[in-house]
């Protein structure tokens, strides 16, 4: 690969759990939470949460716990 193409992809931030700050590998992926939109290590979010509202046959969302009450309610 490009030198150039190398240093590109270095500078790309990486993306950051916004509970804990650990950052995103293989070993430790993230999830977006369906409420806000901001992303959490999966210690961090709760998965698998049928929402209020939601149709049986539809995908089971992804929620962080501040968000959980307000879209399970």
């Amino acid at each position: 690969m490009y030198q150039i193409i190398k240093d590109k992809l270095r500078a790309l931030p990486r993306t950051k759990c916004a509970k804990c700050g650990s950052v995103k590998c293989y070993t430790n992926p993230m999830a977006k939470c369906f409420g806000c939109g901001r992303k959490f290590c999966f210690d961090h979010i709760t998965g698998g949460v049928e929402l209020k509202g939601q149709n049986p046959n539809e995908e089971l969302k992804d929620v962080c716990d501040f968000c959980l009450p307000k879209l399970k309610a």
